[in-house]
């Protein structure tokens, strides 16, 4: 059984649970995965049936982005990240949407809508030619996400070198997405062999989607910038310099969020050009 003071820092940890909940879309599976413990474990913790052991609360501390003294004492730091606070965030947004992300794993359904677009454009080469360099993309990007959850993570112990990981090949990915629409014609010719002529027409909405996927890669530069912002204290800067940057999570909670809106862009201006170009050859053909 826990002592008093031990039950204060236990239901401090079941008030930042709730806060991982609302601010990142945590499961409790999820917190006690990175807390190397078992969901029943914690759930002990939490009703006072066992005492935190110190390894377990350094590691918590680690993922709320806090010191351990602010979990063993009451402090401003630790009062910013409880749920009440941040309901006042338009939290009720961030669960829906990050109970949908969860749910349905965003990439693998924007990969199966690429693939369906590709083939219903299967008469207008110039399309096919700029969804399949997002089909390729986003291939990677369910390769590398399946990457991350199985192999790298598991074999990482710290969120710092997750996020690089995460955020850095994210990056790569959009910047050889960006390659790619830049040289589409040339790299359309290899793959036709120059069969279609199709493909060497200029595509009205390539400037459009090529800013949507430099938003794309700005964000995961900005995410993974800011990753190194918050973590002064790895790159050898002093730890009491480096604590006024710990609460810059802006990009690190709000991630798939800020992504989910150009990448749904790119869908819709895909989509839309498909009906534009079809609409373009049936009123030739009237003529």
């Amino acid at each position: 059984m826990q002592t008093p003071e031990e039950y204060e820092v236990s239901q401090r940890v079941g008030q930042l649970i709730q806060g991982l909940k609302y601010r990142r879309g945590m499961s409790k599976e999820t917190i006690c995965q990175h807390l190397e413990i078992s969901t029943r474990t914690l759930d002990n913790y939490l009703s006072g049936a066992s005492s935190f052991k110190l390894g377990t609360l350094l590691k918590f501390a680690d993922l709320c982005r806090i010191r351990l003294a602010d979990i063993l004492d009451e402090t401003e730091a630790l009062s910013r990240l409880h749920p009440h606070r941040l309901k006042d965030k338009f939290s009720i947004l961030i669960v829906c949407l990050s109970s949908i992300w969860s749910l349905f794993f965003f990439e693998n359904i924007i990969l199966i809508i690429l693939c369906v677009l590709f083939f219903y454009a299967n008469k207008d080469k110039n399309s096919q030619s700029v969804i399949g360099i997002f089909v390729i993309a986003f291939m990677l990007e369910v390769i590398v996400a399946y990457c991350l959850k199985f192999i790298i993570f598991p074999a990482v112990e710290s969120y710092y070198f997750e996020n690089i990981y995460a955020f850095g090949l994210q990056l790569c990915i959009n910047l050889l997405l960006l390659f790619m629409l830049k040289n589409r014609a040339f790299l359309s010719v290899l793959v036709t062999r120059g069969r279609s002529a199709s493909v060497l027409e200029r595509s009205p909405i390539e400037a459009t989607v090529y800013f949507l996927v430099l938003t794309l890669a700005s964000v995961d530069f900005l995410a993974l910038m800011e990753n190194f912002l918050r973590n002064l204290e790895r790159l050898g800067v002093e730890e009491s310099v480096a604590k006024a940057f710990w609460e810059v999570t802006f990009f690190y909670d709000y991630f798939e969020y800020l992504k989910a809106a150009p990448t749904w862009a790119c869908v819709m201006v895909l989509f839309t050009a498909i009906i534009a170009r079809k609409d373009n050859k049936a009123s030739l053909n009237s003529w």
